[in-house]
This record gives structure tokens, sequence and C-alpha cells, in this order.
């Protein structure tokens, strides 16, 4: 299974579980920035997956077969205050319930194709960015032991097209095109 349809599963695992009491379950990339972190305090209550990657299982001597570090953060930013972004209150769902459920549900999890989910950490991910957003972080990790194989299921292909434009914003991040590029294909 690939490492994208594992954290599909992972998704789709959430939100039926979870149902309409979040208002995102999305995933992440492992590196946040402060555009990413108010991206997701609008999605607040949340839950977010991101990949940590892992070490190789050097067991194992055929195929390529890794100790996969999986996240789930569950953010919350309550009006009421923080003990309501911990605790929810009669509207909305806390933080301290979304990391319950999760670890519970997720705990020796079988991903199918895999092997199962260890929850191997849970933390609170406080800081004074957080606090000053009004919101609550707090963090479950899991180990799966998985094999590394791309998606032969297809995945998402490009059609024909006959003109291309792209424009590209190299580092640093200002938002300005520095290249342009406009190309016409012959059919």
């Amino acid at each position: 299974m690939s490492i994208a349809s594992v954290e599909q599963h992972i998704i789709d695992t959430a939100k039926a579980r979870f149902g309409n009491r979040l208002k995102a379950v999305e995933s992440l990339p492992a590196d946040w920035d402060e555009d990413t972190f108010r991206r997701i305090l609008r999605l607040a209550p949340g839950l977010f997956v991101v990949f940590g990657g892992g070490p190789r299982d050097t067991t194992v001597d055929d195929g390529l077969v890794i100790n996969a570090r999986w996240g789930l953060m569950a953010v919350t930013a309550h009006a009421s205050g923080e003990l309501a972004q911990r605790h929810g209150d009669s509207r909305e769902i806390g933080a301290y319930e979304i990391i319950e459920i999760c670890t519970q549900l997720f705990h020796q999890h079988v991903v199918p194709g895999e092997d199962q989910m260890l929850c191997t950490d849970v933390q609170n991910l406080f800081s004074g960015a957080v606090e000053k957003q009004g919101a609550s972080l707090y963090g479950a990790e899991f180990e799966l032991r998985m094999s590394i194989a791309p998606d032969e299921t297809g995945g998402a292909t490009l059609d024909d097209f006959k003109t291309f434009n792209d424009k590209f914003d190299l580092a640093p991040a200002d938002g300005q095109a520095e290249a342009e590029d406009h190309v016409e294909l012959p059919q």
C-alpha cells in the first residue's frame, strides 16, 4: 500500500467515526509554518494527519519496509476560553475528546494490506503562539510497520492539453513570480 493510500485510509476511518463533529479531517505536511497554522485554526475543531517518515526495517530482506510514524493532531479554538478548548462544551468537541477517540480508534487498528497501528505517544503541543491564537493543539503518534510501494491503482493522470502556463515563485516566498512560461504544443 502506498503512503498516500495509508494516509487516505486514516482520514476516511476518522471521518466515519467523527461524522459532523469536526469541521475538517485532512492531511498536512510534517513541517508547519504560520500560514499552515492559520489555515488549520479556520478549520477548528479539526483532526490533521501527518506522515512523519520512519526508519527502514532492516530485519526484512525482501522488499522495502519502514516503521512509519503517523501523527494525528487535534486542534480546537473555542471562543469560551482554554477550558472549553480542552474539554469541549455543549456545542463543540474539545481537544481531549478528539485525542481520546483517536487513540482508542487507531491503537491496534489494522490497516488493510499492512500491519496494525500502535500508539506510541500522546502530547500537549502547547506553545505561546498556539495560546495567542486562542487554540489548543494535542497530538497522538502512531507507529505502523508498512511496505513502501507506489500506488498501482492508476492514480491521477495528465490528460492531453494544448497550452501550458506556469508561474514560478522561487525563494524567498514573497508572492512575486520570478519566472513565467507559456508553451504551445503541436497537435
